[in-house]
């Protein structure tokens, strides 16, 4: 009897470490479906009933966090930025390492800065969520390094800062990943067409001042040269023709 109980203790443990190593059981079947309805419904441009499948996974699964993260971005696409931000926060504090959940919050943080830039002509404000935007966008390249879309909006992020030669090293960074990745080429040449049209007038013309200073030295040393060669020359002449008349006379 004794030795039946050992084993059985032993076998307790064996069942109870197998079950904290064991993966944590997927989500119901019934949420995953109204998540993957969601996710169609946003494809189609239906977000209204995207963000009402989300809510029914999210009611089944509390700790959906890829639920949150597709409400959010269904909010987003409706222009419900505040609300979606509020969603991509829940999002984040269930798995602060979602790299889509990052990018996603990159994508809203734009959005508010715009509403803030282009509609209530407050670009201080506008600034404060660029700059989230940018640390959101950070967050989703260290997480995942060769992650070529977090690289995009970071490019995407810097060029909307008007911060153009970072943006085309990130733009250039996604090339080196995936070259093939959309709209790459034409994001690159704006970069690099923005950078060159910001460059103040004036420095062009400095430039151009600068260079023809440097030529006008250069050629003025040049005649000095020139010029300091043919005077000696006579003189040397001179001098030669004393020394001949003096052997003349003697």
């Amino acid at each position: 009897m004794r030795t039946l109980f050992r084993y059985q203790g032993i076998l307790g443990f064996f069942l109870v470490l197998f079950l904290f190593t064991i993966p944590a059981a997927a989500y119901s079947a019934q949420a995953v479906q109204d998540y993957e309805k969601g996710n169609s419904l946003i494809l189609s441009g239906n977000f209204s009933d995207a963000i009402t499948a989300y809510d029914r996974a999210i009611a089944l699964e509390p700790g959906y966090f890829e639920a949150y993260n597709g409400k959010a971005d269904a909010l987003n696409q409706d222009g419900e930025f505040s609300e979606a931000l509020k969603e991509s926060s829940r999002c984040l504090d269930l798995n602060p390492g979602y790299v889509k959940g990052w990018i996603n919050r990159g994508q809203i943080l734009y959005n508010i800065g715009y509403y803030y830039e282009d509609i209530q002509k407050n670009q201080e404000k506008a600034d404060e969520y660029y700059r989230e935007q940018l640390l959101a966008f950070d967050r989703a390249v260290q997480l995942e390094p060769a992650n070529a879309e977090a690289w995009f909006n970071k490019g995407y992020a810097l060029a909307g800062m008007k911060r153009y030669d970072e943006a085309i090293a990130a733009f250039d960074k996604v090339e080196s990943l995936d070259p093939a990745y959309p709209n790459l080429a034409l994001s690159q040449k704006q970069a690099r067409v923005l950078r060159d049209a910001g460059t103040p007038s004036y420095t062009n013309i400095l430039l151009v001042v600068a260079g023809l200073l440097v030529l006008i030295i250069l050629g003025g040393l040049a005649w000095l040269w020139h010029a300091g060669r043919s005077t000696a020359a006579p003189e040397k002449s001179a001098a030669e023709n004393r020394q001949a008349r003096r052997k003349n006379e003697r």
